[in-house]
């Protein structure tokens, strides 16, 4: 009679590959980390590829600037930087 074949679980035990962290481990991470809420911006083409230019040149990737445009607008109306 043929051995069985082996688990995954059993093959990562061997190799001391620890189990993914518990959910409530997850969840206590999770806390510790800053909420945040997605916002969708649209551009027009050329303001798009002046943006993603713009990126390049400064290397920074364009959520960065973005990010920084964000917090020039709250500095610009009197409210902490906070993006």
């Amino acid at each position: 009679m043929a051995k069985p074949k082996p688990s995954l679980t059993d093959l990562t035990l061997q190799k001391g590959v620890t189990s993914p962290p518990s959910p409530s481990a997850q969840a206590a991470a999770s806390e510790k980390e800053e909420k945040r809420i997605g916002q969708t911006l649209r551009l027009g083409a050329g303001a798009h590829k002046q943006l993603k230019r713009l990126a390049v040149d400064v290397e920074k990737p364009m959520h960065d600037l973005l990010l920084e445009a964000v917090n020039d607008l709250f500095t610009k109306y009197g409210k902490p930087p906070i993006a």
